[in-house]
């Protein structure tokens, strides 16, 4: 790390840990002042008669007095803290550019500053050149902001990002339902839930938003909690995609349990949730996530999707587990697609193998496709195999001809080779 950087860190290191002890020495200060005067007051056999007999009004005016004491000075600490990030802001800017620290230290001072003053977080974002580093930052502000002061971070969003482009507009609404869900999940949901369905985009918009508060309150161990509210909702679409988010969640870490849960809805469980519950529990254990497949009919739609789930997945850790898989599955328009993956995956490091593989599905173009991609990476890898191949095999001039010339083309613009 270079010297600036680690000054710097070092400096928002000490801020924190110096406002942290400054706020617990001010809050237990006040309480032992508190006790003190009640002492110096009272004979130490007379304060528990005095606790015991004085009127409730007179305790009430006493906590008031004492909370406003402690009010006071936490505002006081808060701003020292907020001068202080203010100043430590003014030197990470100073740093260059080219500082690999930079731009972390900024979002974390910014962060730290939006628990005391967001709307200035916010302004300061304006300085910041990338884009990207500037909508990262306005989020994580948003999310803290709405963690402490909800209500207000809403009230804001209302006018500020009421001409802002759509998906900025719905990256920062979610930023604020995540920080909401943090603290309250309950009042986040309902505040989603109520959103408006006026068109397809407020649609999106309020689902994805009642996903996040799911998300976040199961991330946080409200898995009952979550389970109970979606089962309160009205059937409909939003509450089949908050099931579908609920599943892919709760597989995320107890796959078993999610499955059983699916399992026991029968016929009411939806194609989404069952490829979700499959796509997730296929990226930890593709065996398991194969076993489970194989209770489901091969006619139901969430079989054939998940067949190029699990093997995109299993491929990347076992080749030989996964061929053998493919090979026990019957033929179909699905199977074609989950042996094209299969081929991708396995050009790559055995390619005879995977020519073979690209040889047996059915549909010509998507054949086509896959033998030329194999003999793309074959022939560069392995001239001379690649040359026996093509001697000793039943293909016309043309087809030859066409392996001959074939260009490997990459993952990222195709579903075959793509992860999630």
């Amino acid at each position: 790390m270079k010297r600036s950087s680690l000054f710097l860190t070092l400096g928002v290191w000490f801020a924190s840990i110096a406002l942290a002890f400054f706020i617990g020495r001010a809050l237990s200060s006040t309480g032992a002042r508190t006790e003190r005067t009640a002492s110096e007051a009272l004979g130490a056999g007379q304060i528990q008669e005095a606790r015991r007999s004085a009127p409730a009004r007179a305790d009430t005016v006493g906590a008031s007095a004492d909370e406003e004491e402690a009010a006071a000075t936490l505002e006081q600490l808060r701003s020292q803290s907020s001068e202080m990030t203010r100043q430590l802001l003014n030197a990470a800017f100073a740093v260059p550019i080219s500082d690999p620290g930079r731009s972390e230290t900024i979002n974390q001072l910014l962060e730290q500053l939006a628990a005391s003053d967001p709307l200035a977080a916010l302004e300061i974002t304006e300085s910041i050149a990338s884009r990207r580093d500037a909508e990262l930052a306005r989020n994580n502000i948003l999310k803290v902001w709405a963690s402490n002061e909800p209500m207000a971070a809403l009230a804001w969003a209302d006018s500020a990002l009421a001409d802002v482009p759509y998906n900025l507009r719905n990256s920062q609404m979610e930023a604020i339902i995540q920080g909401f869900a943090e603290t309250n999940p309950k009042g986040a949901f309902n505040y989603a839930n109520a959103m408006s369905e006026a068109n397809s985009s407020e649609l999106r918009l309020k689902n994805r938003l009642l996903s996040e508060v799911i998300e976040t309150q199961i991330r946080g161990g409200g898995l009952e909690e979550a389970h109970a509210t979606i089962a309160l909702m009205v059937d409909g679409p939003s509450k089949d995609n908050l099931q579908r988010e609920l599943v892919n969640e709760w597989a995320a870490f107890d796959p078993v349990s999610a499955a059983a849960y699916v399992q026991g809805l029968g016929s009411d469980a939806s194609t989404g949730m069952k490829t979700a519950l499959i796509g997730e529990w296929a990226e930890s254990d593709p065996a398991a996530a194969a076993a489970w497949l194989s209770n489901l009919s091969a006619e139901d739609p969430a079989y054939r999707q998940a067949t190029t789930q699990i093997t995109r997945e299993w491929t990347r850790y076992d080749l030989t587990a996964s061929s053998e898989w493919l090979n026990s599955l019957p033929a179909s328009p699905e199977l074609d697609r989950a042996v094209a993956t299969y081929t991708y995956r396995a050009a790559q490091e055995d390619p005879p193998t995977a020519m073979s593989w690209a040889e047996s599905i059915n549909n010509v173009n998507m054949r086509n496709r896959m033998m030329q991609q194999v003999a793309a990476n074959w022939k560069n890898d392995d001239p001379e195999g690649f040359t026996n191949y093509l001697d000793n095999s039943d293909l016309n001039e043309k087809e030859r001809e066409q392996l001959k010339t074939a260009k490997s083309w990459h993952s990222s613009g195709h579903g075959w080779g793509s992860r999630r």
